[in-house]
């Protein structure tokens, strides 16, 4: 994959929450190089302005992935080998208006581990920053 890919993916990464299927479309139809210029450009249709209006001046793409090289890391793209094809086809099917369910553009790596290695076997625990006060509760219960 090319530097101004990774940037462009890299770059759309931070400027929206994934997964977000109004970007995956414009990337489809684009690719990631012309969709994250639209995207720095204001050039894109009203919704996805909307969820990119907060972050689309951040562009500090090079720095992060200098930060994540210094760290041993990859981002990993669907274009590479190492990508968990099979964890993600289970969003096949599922009803895409639900803005999860759809696979991230990309995965920020650190570790030797293939991700297609380790997929099957991998758990995660996912929370969030704002809890609420119920989940505040059951946390320290």
């Amino acid at each position: 994959m090319t530097d101004p890919v990774m940037r462009a993916l890299a770059y759309l990464s931070r400027v929206v929450e994934p997964p977000c299927p109004l970007l995956a479309a414009l990337m489809a139809r684009v690719g990631p190089v012309e969709a994250a210029d639209r995207v720095k450009r204001r050039a894109s249709d009203e919704q996805l302005l909307r969820v990119t209006e907060a972050r689309h001046e951040i562009n500090c793409a090079t720095r992060d992935l200098g930060i994540l090289a210094r760290l041993g890391g990859r981002l990993v793209t669907a274009a590479d080998a190492e990508w968990p094809l099979l964890a993600f086809t289970v969003f096949a099917g599922v009803d895409t208006k639900r803005p999860e369910a759809h696979p991230p553009l990309a995965l920020w790596v650190t570790g030797p581990a293939r991700l297609d290695e380790v997929a099957e076997r991998a758990a995660a625990i996912v929370g969030t920053r704002a809890a609420t006060a119920y989940g505040e509760q059951v946390r320290t219960a």
